[in-house]
């Protein structure tokens, strides 16, 4: 008998049916998508999701709408007008449509809280990757200074900086929050880089040559990307808070321009006559503040390395 019959190849040993191979394929998932379908089965975070995505496209395009693109108007109906069709939310004491002026109140609010939350991210970023990185005398300075900043009261400060520098501009604002936002950022940022830097891929990255910022930026910081997502979207709920808290007492965005913490200012005088002006400005945030925690939750679970398909 011939030997060569019996011998088959590794190909021949191997081969899968078509349908198994097409199935398997079809099967296969990116990591995105790896990550988008365990945050959607997360429900509570979808809806918290789904929630902020209606907020902003109302903020965006209703107050272009004709009708509700005069929040600032005086005398546009009788003044504390009750809910209508025209007025969903009523009128304020000026007249002034109260469903225009939440709607531009919260980009105004959003603006704020996504510009100082994108300003916090990139700055506790860079001294948590350099402390991280680096350690020694600069990790302890950088590391102090972060300390230090985090022993001083903070609404306490802002007030204080706000009425000497602040103009009541959303730029003031924005810059105001972001200076003294990045602390929590850098400490998580620099506590991934101590427990990255020592693992395998990285030292193997370090020996064909990658140095400082290449392996701090190109190796490091994208596995450390899953925690500070999920650290910013919590940051957006608690920089509305702050906004809203500056614009209450007077030390934020000033009026007439509107904003969640300003109308809930303006409205407090008038809550036994119209209570709807402080409500739904509360109301609005509340549920902001809470669709970004659930969605920060989700976040943290889909992007967990640890979790296992099911």
């Amino acid at each position: 008998m011939d030997t060569s019959e019996q011998v088959q190849t590794p190909e021949e040993d191997f081969e899968l049916p078509q349908e198994m191979t097409a199935e398997l394929t079809q099967q296969r998932r990116s990591q995105g998508r790896i990550i988008f379908d365990r945050f959607v089965r997360n429900r509570v975070a979808t809806i918290g999701a789904v929630f902020l995505i209606i907020l902003v496209i109302c903020c965006l395009f209703i107050p272009f709408i004709p009708g509700h693109n005069s929040p600032n108007a005086v005398g546009q109906t009788t003044p504390f007008a009750g809910i209508s069709w025209q007025y969903p939310f009523g009128a304020d004491n000026l007249g002034r449509d109260t469903f225009a002026r939440a709607m531009i109140g919260g980009r105004i609010s959003l603006l704020v809280a996504l510009s100082s939350m994108l300003i916090s991210i990139l700055l506790g970023t860079l001294i948590g990757a350099l402390a991280g990185y680096y350690g020694g005398w600069i990790d302890n300075i950088l590391m102090r200074l972060t300390d230090t900043i985090l022993t001083i009261p903070l609404y306490l400060l802002l007030f204080v900086l706000s009425a000497t520098f602040a103009d009541g501009t959303p730029t003031s604002v924005i810059f105001l929050i972001a200076i003294f936002g990045w602390t929590t950022s850098a400490r998580l940022v620099r506590g991934e880089f101590l427990a990255l830097k020592q693992r395998e891929f990285v030292q193997a990255a370090a020996t064909i040559g990658a140095r400082g910022p290449r392996l701090m930026f190109y190796h490091i910081l994208p596995n450390a990307a899953g925690p500070i997502i999920v650290n910013a979207t919590l940051l957006v709920g608690s920089n509305i808070i702050l906004e809203s808290v500056l614009s209450f007492f007077g030390f934020g965005v000033s009026i007439p321009i509107a904003s969640w913490g300003s109308m809930i200012n303006q409205g407090r005088d008038y809550f036994d006559s119209s209570p709807l002006l402080i409500l739904i400005p509360g109301i609005l945030i509340f549920l902001t503040v809470l669709s970004c925690n659930l969605v920060g939750d989700g976040l943290r679970d889909a992007l967990d390395p640890h979790m296992t398909e099911r």
